[in-house]
């Protein structure tokens, strides 16, 4: 569990530093971490680890392919936590993205109040509903390219806490 625990600490420092340098959680940083879990849990547990592996590299992929449709979450968030399950695998992933969704929440709530926009944000959220139910179609939430927006946040500010918050519980139990 050292080894794994040692790489999901490594890949959230390189993801949280590139999230706030770049406005992207890269390629170069998520792709190696993902064959790295495979290939350690291909070291430990053999062909168990591998698919123990794939599958935590595809459940997120598939729970939030929807969001990245609708440009609520980013591709490289998705392949962040893609990363996470190759490492971790299912079980750990799924908690991690709950944890993540509640630090997000947690931040959302510290931003309607810090930039004093609750108002116009939750008519924003409505009227986007409004809009996907009427036409019934996915539409883009907002524009990933405004980096600006006081409408978004780096979900890595979320992800970060929500999986170290896991990896605490899974080696110290809780």
């Amino acid at each position: 569990m050292t080894i794994k625990a040692a790489e999901i600490v490594l890949l959230m420092l390189l993801s949280l530093i590139w999230d706030i340098r770049c406005y992207k959680i890269k390629n170069s940083i998520t792709l190696p971490f993902a064959f790295l879990g495979l290939v350690t849990n291909l070291y430990l547990d053999g062909i168990m680890g591998m698919k123990i592996s794939l599958a935590g590299w595809l459940t997120p992929v598939a729970l939030l392919f929807i969001l990245y449709l609708a440009r609520m979450i980013g591709a490289g968030d998705i392949k962040l936590f893609a990363a996470i399950g190759a490492i971790m695998g299912c079980s750990f992933t799924l908690w991690s993205m709950a944890y993540s969704f509640l630090f997000g929440g947690v931040i959302g709530i510290f931003y309607l109040i810090l930039w004093k926009n609750s108002s116009q944000r939750f008519g924003y959220f409505l009227n986007y509903v409004k809009t996907c139910f009427f036409t019934l179609a996915l539409n883009d939430y907002s524009e990933f390219q405004n980096k600006e927006a006081k409408d978004k946040f780096r979900m890595s500010y979320a992800i970060v806490p929500g999986t170290l918050t896991q990896l605490a519980i899974t080696l110290f139990g809780g």
